[in-house]
């Protein structure tokens, strides 16, 4: 007995330290506020709780412009609390704040942390997080709040006061902390706890609605200003046709009266307000605003101004992708011209050649690079222009903005779907036509869409020609065969012609179009055109020889033909005014890409006769693969390309 009462002191102490820091951290209080909310009555969160708990929180993600995806799940608590499905589904309140850290990485960035609950990273991902966040004082909490602002969106019935960090860490009794971990959790607990109830929640403390009109009175007036006074505020926003010089004269005087009113809030005075933070301070529904809501936002609007507190805060403007309408008009003309250049120096070398093999192993690689290039034009870049996928960034800083979007990973994968299809048919094709017997009597005429098979049969022409005599050449044959199929060879050069001068006339409008936007989408859409335009119109002469037409016609027709493109281009050019009509012009090139792309050259690819059918398939992919790498890399680093 006597032992006892000995060592009751020190019982008495410990249980005395146990209880004070009970009440200093108390993690249960926040754990009950969870509960109560997601499951009244209940004790514990339970499956059917969790599951609520996700659906309530993922109400509060939005994805500007996109749905978020909804990744949450009973089945990936496990990845965060081992025991959770051992213990029979219950989350108790140790894992409940180490889910409650793995929600708050789910309101930052939902597409991570998605990502991350897939591969099963989602522990690993928090474990991280909670690194990063090793001071839980203002600017760890403002840390916290500030990669929340994105994509966390509040009940529009919220009150008029904005949950700051302070509050937060004033409720979770962690304002003087020295770093634990528990209050930590703690924090996260109550930052998911608010973002359950909907609350607003903004990373720096917001002045009350009427500073703004404050600061304007006290800065030029008082309560009621008079004319003169009114001639003040004007003369600092520059309104009334009144000289800088003159402003700059009585700027002193009016910095006076900021002095003489001591009780306006001094500490938002050098504070630039983002959008979002002035319609939370006026209690405004975000999502739209009225003419009375303008109205209330225009003394804040004022206050900015006068102020002068955005002027310094504004990022540097760095080298704009945007061209003016000279720009746009002389690097279209250089672009356009140089493809057609580019066009009759193939044909040239088409004159001036001799050898088929080599020439159809050529053409063959410009024709799958034009088909990457179409392809990668339409899907990677015109595809998202005109669905308003792609938005280049307005320099944010938020730390996850130079990651690839997701609707490029499903565009590569459809990409993918159209290159295995294309390998299977192409290796087929391949080994049918290497066991079957060849028939070399026969030889039907190429289709003009043939680019390859064209030109091969010119040149295979030419040669035969070469090898002929004078005599053969006026025989009595000839004659009549020649004026049996002179009807369609006076008519088939017109209509090819007349195709390729329409084919002409869309590439100069998808040209144009692309200037318009900028000149890295200018580079991309030209490239495109380049690729298919060398084995198209190289094609298209060959057809023009072999129809009986002399050279220089033929080289009369190609150059009419390619005049229609600048016809295209300057009406693109001078339509293409604002992001709808350029939007609706994408639409139309995409189309026009994915058909000359896929209907058009790419059969040409798989059923190609060649001696060297493995050399020929290779280059096939080389040039295939390496369009759709080129526009792959214009599509994720454009943004990053200046000069």
């Amino acid at each position: 007995m006597k032992t006892t009462y000995k060592y009751f002191p020190v019982i008495l102490l410990c249980l005395s330290i146990n209880i004070f820091s009970y009440a200093w951290y108390s993690p249960v209080d926040v754990y009950d506020k969870v509960v109560e909310l997601v499951s009244p009555g209940e004790e514990y969160l339970d499956e059917m709780s969790v599951r609520s708990f996700f659906k309530l929180l993922e109400k509060r993600v939005q994805c500007p412009g996109v749905s978020c995806e909804k990744c949450l799940s009973v089945q990936s608590v496990d990845q965060l609390v081992g025991n959770f499905t051992s213990t029979g589904g219950l989350l108790h309140n140790e894992g409940f704040f180490r889910v409650a850290a793995g929600c708050h990485l789910y309101l930052s960035s939902p597409t991570e942390a998605c990502s991350a609950v897939k591969a099963g990273r989602w522990g690993d991902e928090t474990d991280h997080l909670i690194q990063e966040i090793t001071d839980m004082e203002s600017s760890g909490i403002e840390t916290l709040l500030r990669n929340m602002e994105k994509h966390y969106k509040p009940d529009q019935q919220y009150d008029q006061h904005c949950l700051t960090g302070q509050d937060i860490l004033e409720e979770s009794s962690a304002s003087t902390s020295d770093g634990d971990p528990h209050n930590t959790d703690v924090v996260f607990g109550y930052i998911v706890y608010h973002a359950l109830r909907g609350d607003c929640m903004t990373a720096r403390a917001l002045p009350e609605e009427e500073y703004f009109l404050d600061f304007i009175l006290n800065r030029f007036g008082s309560d009621n200003i008079t004319i003169h006074e009114l001639e003040g505020i004007m003369k600092s926003l520059q309104l009334g046709g009144i000289h800088e010089e003159e402003h700059d004269h009585e700027h002193g005087d009016q910095d006076g009266h900021n002095n003489d009113h001591g009780h306006n809030d001094h500490s938002h005075h050098s504070t630039c307000f983002s959008p979002e933070e002035l319609v939370k301070i006026h209690g405004l529904n975000g999502s739209s605003l009225s003419r009375y809501d303008v109205a209330w936002l225009s003394p804040a609007l004022v206050q900015q101004i006068l102020s002068g507190a955005c002027n310094s805060t504004s990022p540097p403007t760095g080298p704009s992708d945007q061209l003016s309408t000279i720009e746009k008009y002389v690097y279209a003309t250089i672009a356009n011209l140089l493809i057609c250049l580019a066009a009759v120096f193939g044909v040239v070398v088409l004159l001036c050649t001799s050898c088929s093999s080599v020439f159809q192993l050529i053409i063959q690689f410009c024709v799958s690079l034009a088909v990457g290039s179409l392809t990668g034009d339409a899907l990677l870049h015109l595809l998202p222009m005109f669905l308003g996928l792609h938005v280049h960034s307005e320099g944010t800083d938020h730390s996850h903005s130079e990651e690839v979007p997701d609707y490029i990973y499903k565009i590569l994968v459809l990409m993918a779907g159209i290159y295995c299809f294309y390998l299977m048919e192409t290796i087929f094709s391949i080994i049918t036509t290497h066991h079957a017997p060849h028939h070399h009597g026969v030889e039907s005429e190429p289709h003009h869409c043939d680019h390859g098979k064209v030109v091969e049969m010119y040149l295979q022409d030419k040669k035969n020609k070469q090898s002929v005599s004078q005599t053969d050449l006026v025989g009595s044959k000839a004659f009549p065969e020649q004026n049996q199929h002179s009807r369609e060879q006076r008519l088939l050069p017109y209509m090819v012609t007349i195709g390729d001068g329409i084919h002409n006339f869309a590439d100069g409008l998808a040209i144009g179009a692309a200037f318009s936007v900028s000149w890295k989408s200018g580079l991309a859409t030209s490239l495109a055109v380049f690729c298919h335009e060398l084995p198209h119109e190289l094609g298209d002469f060959a057809i023009l020889l072999h129809s009986g037409v002399s050279v220089k016609k033929a080289l009369m027709l190609n150059v009419a033909s390619a005049l229609t493109s600048f016809i295209g281009l300057y009406i693109a050019l001078t339509i293409s005014t604002d992001l709808a009509t350029k939007q609706w012009i994408a639409a139309i090139t995409s189309g026009l890409f994915l058909y000359v792309g896929l209907a058009d050259m790419l059969p040409t690819m798989v059923h190609v006769d060649n001696r060297r059918p493995w050399l020929m398939f290779l280059l096939q992919n080389v040039g295939l693969l390496s369009g759709w790498g080129i526009l792959l890399l214009l599509s994720l680093y454009e943004d990053r390309i200046g000069f």
